[in-house]
């Protein structure tokens, strides 16, 4: 699969049990499972001669993203993008994604990891802009910052602060932004308190 890549010679990295490409830079335009790369693009291998991770030299389009010159972009061993930096801003799966911003994917390409250009509901919380926001394979938030104070379970959360899902969609962790009696135990403003996936306190500091 990688016999006819056009590489520049002193930069190639083979493996050593089967002397299969691994790395290297190109050394002419060159398509490579439907991607089109430059010269200098720093190109990996996984084992089977599937692309792995690639340094581009210029700013790509790969699986309809806009991605990045000089930066890294990574793939699943079946191909499909699990990583890349934006070159522009982007919706991606109904999420306008920030330039410059690195995104991730999970392997059945549902994303991972984006920063949101502007501030937004996600699932009914209001994620903050600028920040990352993750998410479950099945498209739900697993954590993001608040934009603003929030009622999560009945816990405030406090505004600019970092919350955590269960993949049941129930309150992980978060920093409280009022005083608050919760199993009995008194919590003071600030605290950060984990929580189980049946809502109970696991710890907190």
């Amino acid at each position: 699969m990688t016999e006819d890549i056009p590489f520049i010679e002193s930069s190639v990295i083979r493996f050593p049990d089967s002397s299969l490409l691994k790395s290297c830079i190109l050394s002419e335009d060159t398509v490579i499972q439907g991607i089109f790369f430059r010269p200098g693009t720093i190109v990996g291998f996984n084992e089977h001669g599937r692309l792995w991770r690639c340094n581009i030299s210029q700013d790509t389009v790969i699986e309809n993203l806009p991605c990045k010159a000089k930066s890294e972009v990574e793939f699943s061993p079946e191909g499909r993008l699990l990583m890349c930096t934006l070159s522009k801003e982007t919706e991606i799966q109904g999420i306008p994604a920030m330039a410059d911003s690195i995104v991730m994917f999970h392997e059945n390409g549902s994303l991972f990891k984006c920063n949101a250009s502007k501030d937004m509901i996600i699932d009914g919380f209001p994620v903050k802009s600028g920040t990352d926001a993750c998410f479950f394979n099945d498209r739900r938030l697993s954590a993001f910052n608040l934009y603003q104070e929030t009622l999560i379970n009945g816990v405030p959360c406090l505004e600019g602060s970092r919350v955590w899902l269960h993949k049941n969609g129930n309150l992980s962790g978060c920093t409280i932004s009022d005083d608050i009696v919760i199993e009995g135990i008194t919590f003071r403003k600030g605290s950060f308190i984990v929580f189980g996936e049946n809502g109970r306190i696991i710890k907190y500091g």
